[in-house]
Order: structure tokens, then sequence, then C-alpha cells
């Protein structure tokens, strides 16, 4: 008999017929119910018969799971005799009153980690008697055509990358009069900024660390869907000139603090301070650095700790995203130049604001011009400021000038390599220009060097499916859905989220879920996920609602009204009468450019 029984949810067949697959290329034998419990009238005699013979049982926990009788039974059978069982989450789930008695004090495992599933198993005697094909929902022969299933799974870090997964969790205002967010904000980035070089830690980046202030869950949930196991997370008091930041490093995974430690001084001491904590994270794990890291971890901006405030400041307004908030920033930046004329972020940051308020708001050509120069004045002054390419890109783009556009991107990607966001940007470019069977390995690149890059897969799966690259596009797709769906578990009121992964599961093929999903959701607002969501129906051929969406979207403030006109998503309603007179309401509308 086999050695490993599968215990699992009819509703989850495809993910555990994969499962089984890699256990069984893997050289471990495995019994799997591929048939189906109610098409034969002894199939529950096999089934114990199974579960006997087998030496270690494995249950695939799920939300259709819990709900399963069968599996509970099968459970049950499996502790009455004894048997070495293995509970794997394909998502986190709360477990019923009858699975929680019989798996009580086992330790629950992600099904996406295989690697960590075969040492598991070897633990119990089951040693791999072939090289394991790699971790479940990774690219297999089979994903790769167009006939793929839709495979959805939680992802997961490749079991090779042994570096320290870290997050820096928002910092804490403890200011007595709690208006120094902007402040506190700016301490948690620009940690993050210093710690981002070292290459022995995987660091969540700082959108993450945004998105994680409207986070409503457990930590230790986060952490198991984000796969990161230490979190820093800190405190700053700030009244007058006088600060006070206390840190506390937590290992997840044992629930302990590794240090805790605190710095006080005043504003003129806030690089030094900022240095000292970076520091203190790098003894903490005992990392050794390269001469370069070290230089990156100690380098400053600015040494006016005036123009750093503004510079702040300028930066929490940006954030916002508004017309009128991008204005306030760029008069925090203008001022916070005007004390330091050689703070190079300062020019970058000024540079890319100037680009997007030409891109969404107002097309003064001033404006791309003034960002040239900021762009080259930031070259001259720091020659190393590598970042500086992607601004010159997005400039040259805007203008025309596309021979310069590729230029600066591909030197962005001479010059950092490593870097996901160097390869984005020349992707980026492409797909602006029509070219996205060139775009494809560039986002592909990006990805392999920031798995959790989600809008580097996004961008993957436009590209494929405007280059007609089916099969690269259902790759991508079944590649990006996984982190939708770990985005949706960790956010579930993220529209944008839900109305993407609703696309991706097009992309991928499952159309069927895709517009029951689209059916379902009549209670989406925001303008943006209106309109993709209204793409998402004219490609199901769902015609008259995705003219609806389409308009509700530009009620709810869509502006770039100019996507009606020239995305291929749409192509399927140009000619009819609803949508041609939706497009004739909007002529009054500025034009603009977006990829959505």
């Amino acid at each position: 008999m086999a050695d490993v029984f599968i215990s699992y949810s009819r509703k989850n067949s495809i993910l555990a017929t994969e499962f089984s697959e890699k256990l069984t290329e893997a050289g471990i034998s495995v019994w799997i119910d591929r048939e189906g419990i109610d098409l034969a009238t002894n199939w529950s005699g096999e089934i114990v018969d199974a579960i006997e013979a087998c030496k270690a049982f494995v249950v695939l926990l799920s939300a259709a799971s819990v709900e399963s009788h069968n599996v509970s039974k099968e459970v049950s059978i499996a502790s009455e005799l004894k048997k070495s069982i293995l509970p794997l989450d394909i998502e986190m789930v709360e477990l019923s009153r009858d699975l929680r008695y019989h798996l009580a004090g086992l330790q629950r495992a992600p099904l996406s980690n295989f690697d960590a599933v075969l040492r598991s198993l070897a633990r119990l005697g089951l040693e791999p008697r072939r090289k394991h094909p790699g971790n479940i929902g990774e690219a297999t022969p089979a994903a790769s055509t167009p006939t793929a299933p839709v495979i959805r799974h939680v992802a997961a870090m490749p079991a090779t990358d042994d570096r320290k997964s870290l997050m820096i969790l928002p910092f804490e205002d403890l200011s007595p009069t709690r208006d120094n967010e902007w402040f506190v904000d700016g301490i948690a980035s620009e940690l993050i900024a210093a710690l981002s070089g070292i290459k022995s830690l995987r660091l969540s980046n700082q959108q993450a660390t945004k998105e994680f202030k409207t986070y409503k869950g457990k930590l230790s949930d986060y952490a198991w869907e984000m796969n990161v196991r230490y979190f820093l997370q800190g405190a700053v008091r700030k009244a007058g000139d006088q600060i006070k930041i206390t840190m506390q490093l937590l290992d997840v995974e044992t629930g302990d603090h590794l240090w805790q430690d605190s710095h006080k001084g005043i504003m003129d001491d806030i690089f030094e301070i900022q240095e000292q904590v970076a520091t203190k994270v790098v003894e903490g794990f005992k990392l050794h650095l390269t001469k370069a890291e070290a230089k990156h971890l100690a380098k400053r901006g600015t040494e006016n700790v005036e123009a750093y405030e503004l510079f702040l400041k300028g930066m929490e307004y940006y954030e916002r995203r508004t017309r009128e908030h991008l204005n306030f920033a760029l008069r925090f930046l203008d001022d916070s130049l005007r004390l330091d004329p050689g703070f190079v972020r300062v020019y970058f940051q000024k540079a890319m604001m100037l680009t997007e308020l030409y891109r969404i708001y107002d097309r003064s050509e001033q404006h791309l011009v003034e960002a040239e120069r900021l762009a080259t004045t930031a070259q001259a002054l720091d020659s190393n400021f590598v970042e500086i390419n992607n601004a010159l890109c997005a400039i040259y783009l805007q203008q025309g000038r596309l021979p310069e556009a590729e230029a600066a991107a591909r030197r962005f990607i001479e010059l950092a390599p490593d870097n996901a966001n160097s390869h984005f940007s020349l992707g980026f470019f492409y797909s602006q220009i029509g070219e996205p069977a060139k775009a494809i390995p560039c986002f592909e690149e990006s990805i392999r060097l920031d798995p959790d890059f989600l809008v580097a897969h996004w961008n993957l799966v436009l590209v494929c499916d405007r280059a007609h690259d089916i099969s690269r596009k259902i790759k991508a797709a079944l590649q990006a859905v996984p982190s939708k769906e770990r985005r949706i578990r960790l956010f579930p009121d993220d529209e944008y989220a839900r109305v993407e992964y609703a696309n991706l599961l097009f992309y991928a093929g499952d159309e069927a879920t895709a517009r029951e999903f689209l059916l379902r959701q009549d209670k989406i607002m925001d303008g943006v996920s209106l309109y993709n969501l209204g793409c998402l129906a004219s490609k199901l051929r769902e015609f008259e609602l995705a003219v609806d969406l389409l308009g509700r979207s530009l009620t709810a403030g869509m502006a770039f009204v100019e996507a009606l006109r020239t995305d291929p998503d749409l192509d399927l309603l140009r000619g009819r009468e609803d949508f041609e007179k939706l497009l004739a309401s909007t002529n009054s509308f500025q034009d603009r450019s977006v990829a959505h």
C-alpha cells in the first residue's frame, strides 16, 4: 500500500492532485481519492484500508475541508489508528471542533513550501527517493500550456532562500499632541532604505509597511501569510526638539523579543540615531556586511535637519496622491532644497512628482522641462544615485523622446542589475510604446528578483495578453493569483485587489469563476476598480454590464478617460451604440494616458 494518504475536500481537488503528483515525482507513494467517494459503493472500505496501511496521513486544510464531513471522518479514523498526522494549510482557517480535537498539539505547516513538507515526512521515515520538483505552485510543464488547469494556493518563498526575513512595522506616534505621524512614518521609511542594501536580509518594502496600518488581523497570521519571521516594532516620541525612539525585534516563530533598545536625543542627533538603530538590527541578526553594504548603511542624504524634516513632510503629503496634496508636497520639497541645494533625493522625488502631475492632472510641458532639469542636476551631484535613471525614463517617455527613455532604463539596469525596479522600468517603457513582447522578459526578471512585486506580476500578465503569448500569460496569471489571494485574506476590504484577482482568473483560463465573481460585485465604489471590472465584463462578453460599469467608473472619478478610447480590453465594445454614446460623453474631459 501507499506511504502517504491524502485527505482533502473535493473543492481543492486540483491542488491536491498537484501535491500528489509532486510527492510521486519525489519517489514517495501516495494514496489519493481520484474517483470520488460517491461513485463507488465499496469506496469507504478502501479508504479505511488505505488509512490503516499508510505510514503518514496528510490532511489539506482549507475552508472547504473544514466543512467536509468526509475529511472529518478520515481524520478521526487516522487518529484512532494512531497514525502520524501531518496537517498542511492551503489557507489559514479556523478548525471545526472535531478537527481541533484530533489535531490538538500538532503543528500545521503551509502546503506551498514543498521542501518543508518533505522534511516533515523525512522525520516520519519517508525520505524522498528522487530530487523533488519544487514548491507547490512553481511552474511545471503542464502549467505552461494553454490547457493547464487553474491552481490556486498560498505562495511561498523558495526553500533555498536562507535570508533573514524582516519587516519594519509602522512606528507608533507617542508625541504629546499625536500630530507627528509624518515624522514617525519617515523614520520607518528611512530605516527600510538603510537596510535595503543588505543582501542577507529579505526586507519587506515600504509599501508593505504602509499597508500594514490598515491590517486588522493577528500579527502571527500576517507573518504566516507573508512568510516573514522577524518584525521590528517601534515608537517615536517627539516633543519640540526632543525625540525618543524605542524599538524591539520580535521573532514570531518563537514569540521571543530578541532585543529591546531606546535612543534619546534632540533633532540634531536624528541621523546618528537612525544609523545606530540600523546598526543594532544588523548586530541583532549577527550579519556580516560587505564594505559596500556598510557604506550604504551609513549614507546620509543631508546633514541639514530642517531640510530633512521638510522632505519628510513633503513625502507624507505625496502619499495622499490627490492633486491638492501633490502641490503641497512640491512646496515642501522646494523649501527643503532652498535649505540644502545638495539634497539629491529631493531632486529625484520632485522630478517624479512633477512627471506624475503632468501625466495625471496638468498637461503643462513646463512640468516635464523642470523635472528633467531636476533629474540631470541630481545626476551631476551624485553619479552613484542610480534611481535617477528611473525618473529620466519616465520624463522622456512622456515627452515622446523614446530612444532616450529606453537608454535611461537600460542604464538603470546596467548600474543596478539586482534591482527589481530597474527591470520593471524597461518593461513598463516597452509596454507603453506598444511592444509587449519586449516587455515580457523585463517583468519576468523583475519578479525573479522580487517575487512579492505585485505590480510587476499584474503588468506581466497584461503584456503577455497583448503579445498573444497564451502559454506565458497563463503561467504569469498562475504565478500572480496566490499573491492576490493572500492580499484579499489579509485586506478583505481592498476593492482593487478583488477586481484584479477576478481579472487574473480570467487570464488564467478560469472564466467560470471570474464571471461568478463579476456578477456578485455590486458594491464596488472606487472609480479605477469599476473601470477594471468593466474591462473584465467586456472580455466575458457581458456587454451591457460592461458599459454600465464603465459609466459608473467615470461618475466615481476615474480620470483616465483616454483609456476608454485606446484600451484593447474594450475592443469588443467598439461600435455598440451604448458604448459610443458613453465615449461621446467624455469629450469634455481632458485626455490623459495611463496603463490600468
